[in-house]
């Protein structure tokens, strides 16, 4: 049998699929389709099942000589029964049993974590974290989730669902949030926030308008990064804050886990290279019971790899009994 493992990502837009090499991740092949939820849970899990065929053929292997398959998904998921059960991006595929229907397909050995779980352990294996012992790793995008290893392992805690770090509250009287609470971290600073904070402050003749084509609706957390970067200054204003929140919520978090690395991943890391000045200061002002300086905090390194990569990874460790 040969040493790979077959890794999924399963995001909202997107599924990607590789065959990645067990013994140091590398990846053999790897191919995307869309995602396209809406079609049903049985279109979707055929879909899923011909990628992974694909991607194996394209290696030069069929998936039964993988070691099985690997699975991450944007959550929120059911590790325990192997079941997606995300009705937000994933429409109609609310409980579908994706680890059933894979093992019954491939007859493999597979497993379902959450896709910051997977980008965790991916990162600790072979990316910008490689080998530490204790790792937080945090994704800013669409919302802001986050994967910690302890030990060496993942940590998961109680049913499996550690990692909701975008809901601590960062302000007690801040917006509401669906989770229930006001003032998370993700309401504050995940795209979707720094979009609607833009949209409303970007003055009728700034720059964030010009370069959304005049309609606000259109400014994105890339776009407050460019004109911040040619000096618009409401624009500056409003990344300066968005660094300083993330620097609040990371130090937090450092205070209560005391990583050797936090690796931050996801699109408004994209703008890390102007995040962090401010970024880190902030975190060295908020962090001062842990030793800073014996703590890394450094961008993502697999890119689009992650989820895969760390899927692989995953299922490796659980097939070890290790996870």
């Amino acid at each position: 049998m040969a040493d790979v493992i077959i890794g999924v990502d399963i995001g909202g837009t997107s599924v990607v699929a590789a065959v990645v090499a067990a013994a140091d991740g590398r990846v053999l092949s790897r191919d995307t389709m869309p995602t396209e939820a809406q079609r049903g849970p049985e279109d979707g899990m055929r879909r899923i099942g011909d990628l992974i065929a694909r991607v194996a053929a394209q290696a030069g292997l069929p998936v039964d000589h993988a070691l099985g398959i690997g699975i991450g998904c944007t959550g929120p998921i059911d590790s325990v029964r192997g079941r997606i059960q995300n009705p937000y991006t994933l429409p109609t595929w609310d409980d579908m049993p994706v680890v059933d229907a894979l093992v019954e397909r491939f007859g493999r050995p597979a497993l379902l974590l959450h896709d910051c779980a997977v980008a965790a352990l991916g990162e600790q294996w072979v990316g910008a974290g490689q080998g530490a012992r204790h790792l937080l790793y945090i994704t800013v995008g669409t919302g802001i989730g986050g994967g910690i290893i302890v030990g060496g392992r993942l940590y998961r805690g109680v049913g499996l669902l550690a990692g909701e770090v975008g809901h601590q509250v960062i302000d007690l009287n801040g917006p509401a949030c669906y989770c229930g609470a006001r003032g998370c971290w993700e309401m504050l600073a995940a795209a979707p926030a720094l979009s609607k904070l833009a949209a409303g402050r970007a003055e009728p003749d700034g720059l964030m308008l010009r370069l959304a084509g005049g309609d606000r609706e259109k400014i994105t957390p890339r776009i407050v990064s460019e004109a911040a970067a040619q000096g618009d200054a409401v624009a500056k204003a409003l990344w300066e804050q968005e660094a300083r929140y993330l620097g609040i919520g990371v130090a937090n978090l450092m205070n209560v886990l005391a990583p050797e690395v936090v690796v931050m991943g996801g699109g408004i890391m994209q703008g890390w290279e102007s995040l962090a000045p401010v970024f880190l200061e902030t975190i060295r002002a908020r962090g001062a019971m842990v030793p800073f300086d014996q703590i890394r905090v450094v961008p993502a390194g697999l890119g689009l790899n992650a989820g895969v990569i760390g899927a692989a990874r995953g299922l490796a460790a659980h097939l070890r009994g290790e996870l």
